[in-house]
């Protein structure tokens, strides 16, 4: 399903694992994400959290990139799981 999930995962991210945004040829060949994908991005903790995360000044934010389709939902089980 091209929902834009991959799209999100780019402009949000500011790191990226070496399997992220479909750097796979073949998911380029085809249009579509095959592998999980790993990024991820920064933000300054909100002063309002400050007492929350004492002696930090940023949280971090993984994200993973699942496929969408139906054919590969082992991969996106996989995908949860780690997540979880």
């Amino acid at each position: 399903v091209d929902s834009g999930k991959t799209s999100l995962v780019k402009a949000l991210s500011t790191t990226l694992s070496t399997a992220a945004l479909d750097k796979h040829p073949e998911s380029r060949k085809r249009g579509i994400t095959l592998d999980l994908g790993f990024s991820n991005f920064q933000i300054d903790i909100p002063e309002h959290r400050q007492k929350d995360f004492e002696g930090y000044d940023k949280i971090q934010f993984t994200l993973v990139d699942c496929p969408g389709h139906a054919s590969l939902i082992k991969t996106v089980i996989g995908g949860a799981a780690i997540i979880d």
